[in-house]
Order: structure tokens, then C-alpha cells, then sequence
């Protein structure tokens, strides 16, 4: 079992996930320019991801490519255990106490509501 990404590591995993490729650290910075962290702050972010097995270096030349060790599928599939273990297999449990523990904000469940909806409509 791998160790939990904290939330600036899964911010950067998200990215890294989303390119669908290995990626240099340059690109890295870029793609998490939205943060305003330093490259060291991104380095450091990526020394512990890699020491937690989801990123691993390669050598290319002289540059480090970092390559995902691990896949988006696993956050998801351990996701849906979180739901099935703490809220009885139940997304608006979960949705429900995310809300009242004010984890996420009545825009976010506006938001929710819309892509549902659409979910919904195109069925």
C-alpha cells in the first residue's frame, strides 16, 4: 500500500496524470505555475512523491524525466473504498457530510447539481 499524497503532492500528481506522458522538470513547474511555488518547493514536493513509489526519474542526456509509477485508476479505486468504508457505499453521504463539515461550498454542490443534471438529460 502506498503512502497518502498530501494535498499539494496530489495537486501535482493531477497534473502529471492529466499530460498522459513522462515529463520534464520544467514542464512540471509550468503545468503548477497556477500555485505560485518556487522550484524548490516544487522539487521538494517531488522528492516525496517519489520517495511515497507514485513517481519515478529517468535519465535522459542530462535531464530527469519523471515518469508515474502509479496510475489515476489507483486514487480512484481507492476513493471508492473511502466511500464504501466511511459513508455505507453512498455518494450523497459522502456529499452530504463533505457539506455540512463545510469541506465544500454551497457553489461547489451548484456546480454539482449542473454536471448532474447533464448526466441526467443525455441518459
Amino acid at each position: 500500500m502506498l503512502n497518502k499524497l498530501s494535498e499539494n503532492e496530489l495537486a501535482i500528481m493531477m497534473k502529471i496524470w492529466e499530460l498522459e506522458q513522462p515529463i520534464y522538470f520544467n514542464d512540471i513547474v509550468e503545468a503548477v505555475s497556477e500555485y505560485n511555488w518556487a522550484e524548490s518547493t516544487v522539487r521538494n514536493f517531488l522528492v516525496r512523491i517519489i520517495d511515497k513509489k507514485y513517481l519515478e526519474i529517468e535519465k535522459e542526456g542530462r535531464k530527469n524525466i519523471y515518469v508515474p509509477r502509479v496510475s489515476k485508476d489507483y486514487i480512484n479505486t481507492k476513493s471508492k473504498g473511502l466511500i464504501k468504508d466511511l459513508y455505507n457505499n453512498s455518494i450523497k453521504n459522502f456529499i452530504a457530510e463533505m457539506y455540512e463539515s463545510q469541506s465544500i461550498e454551497y457553489e461547489d454542490l451548484i456546480e454539482l447539481k449542473k454536471y448532474l443534471d447533464s448526466k441526467i438529460e443525455s441518459e
